[in-house]
């Protein structure tokens, strides 16, 4: 048993955190509000390797009380940042 109460679940191309136990065919929503039936096989390297819902992400984080990540900078944050390197790919 686990100590955390959710776990991620690749749904819909995307990773989702769901309640840590949720059982095999049973019908629950994701922290992002997808409706999901957790699956009773293993889901192959594939799926394991989607990008994370963000929204599940920020979600957990805040139950957690973990800090979200910071958002990636943009061209022109990174030229604000550093001299020299142009906004925009010429």
């Amino acid at each position: 048993m686990s100590f955390r109460p959710f776990r991620w679940l690749p749904h819909n191309g995307k990773r989702h955190a769901v309640k840590e136990d949720a059982v095999a065919y049973e019908e629950t929503t994701t922290l992002c509000g997808e409706e999901v039936t957790i699956p009773a096989g293993r889901l192959g390297k594939a799926e394991w390797s989607w990008p994370t819902c963000r929204d599940c992400d920020a979600a957990w984080r805040a139950a957690e009380g973990i800090l979200p990540i910071p958002h990636q900078l943009s061209a022109a944050d990174v030229s604000a940042r550093t001299p020299g390197v142009p906004a925009t790919p010429r």
